[in-house]
């Protein structure tokens, strides 16, 4: 009996220890959820893409957000776009994990409606963050075309938002010398694709080769390398093309550059065993 009693004593002294020792665990960790918020603080350049129920990766270059402390959990954000107006979320909270930090919150946006006027709209903030140079921002408007997203990337975009867009013009066709009828009034487009790549959709080709009709199918040529050096003119190295149409393979190359909206473009397609190359040389005569 002695033996039990003693047995109980010394579990009910246990108890209180085990109680303090888990309430100073709880207050370390929440001694631990400040935030050194400065790590984050500043101006990140770098682009958007926009998407909503009307439209996939509106791009706009040259972006800016900012942001600055409020408190060691807390900051102010703003994105000023060119296309999306400003959004302004105080106070939004800041979470570190690891080296990075997740940051959220709620504001307005300001932008310019249809008509020109402004128009104010509530939005949410959600964004990943390393540093200035690293991050992921993203402005949800619902309100905004069912719904709007603008996502905000640090840096520069592939060279394919770039030069993407619809190009208005003509095209001479040539065989060794030999000129045919120009293709007048169509369109070349250049799709963005990730990786310093687009997509280039050229348009049908009827050709009248004395008593042949040659027909080249509208194509699309997808990760067609885009390079620069200064953002300001692109330029399409030339690369191998190769398809097949109605059962016969056609090979060829492309190439060309986009500088100050303008595109200029020339593909050259080898039908089957033809002896030399179909040479379509696209001059633009309406800016993008």
């Amino acid at each position: 009996m002695r033996t039990k009693k003693f047995f109980l004593c010394a579990l009910v002294a246990l108890v209180p220890i085990v109680m303090i020792s888990c309430d100073k665990t709880k207050d370390d960790n929440n001694s631990s959820t400040a935030v050194d918020v400065s790590k984050i603080e500043g101006t990140y350049e770098g682009y958007t893409l926009a998407a909503s129920a009307y439209f996939q990766n509106n791009f706009t270059a040259d972006e800016q957000v900012t942001v600055a402390k409020v408190s060691d959990n807390t900051v102010d954000v703003v994105l000023a776009s060119g296309t999306w107006g400003t959004s302004t979320i105080g106070g939004a909270t800041v979470i570190a994990n690891g080296n990075r930090y997740t940051v959220s919150g709620n504001g307005s946006c300001t932008m310019a409606g249809m008509g020109g006027a402004e128009r104010t709209y509530d939005c949410s903030l959600s964004a990943d963050i390393a540093n200035t140079a690293s991050a992921t921002i993203t402005i949800s408007i619902p309100a905004v075309m069912g719904g709007t997203n603008v996502v905000f990337k640090t840096g520069r975009a592939s060279t394919g938002y770039y030069v993407a867009g619809k190009y208005r013009g003509d095209i001479a066709v040539a065989v060794s010398g030999t000129t045919y009828a120009t293709i007048a009034d169509t369109v070349i487009a250049l799709k963005a694709e990730e990786g310093d790549k687009a997509g280039i959709i050229i348009p049908e080709a009827c050709l009248e080769m004395g008593a042949r009709t040659l027909t080249l199918p509208s194509k699309t040529f997808e990760g067609i390398s885009v390079t620069t050096s200064d953002y300001s003119t692109f330029t399409i190295p030339e690369q191998q093309l190769s398809f097949s149409f109605e059962g016969t393979s056609y090979s060829g190359t492309i190439s060309g550059g986009v500088a100050n909206g303008v595109l200029t473009l020339t593909y050259k397609i080898t039908p089957g065993s033809m002896p030399m190359p179909i040479t379509f040389t696209f001059t633009q005569s309406v800016s993008k």
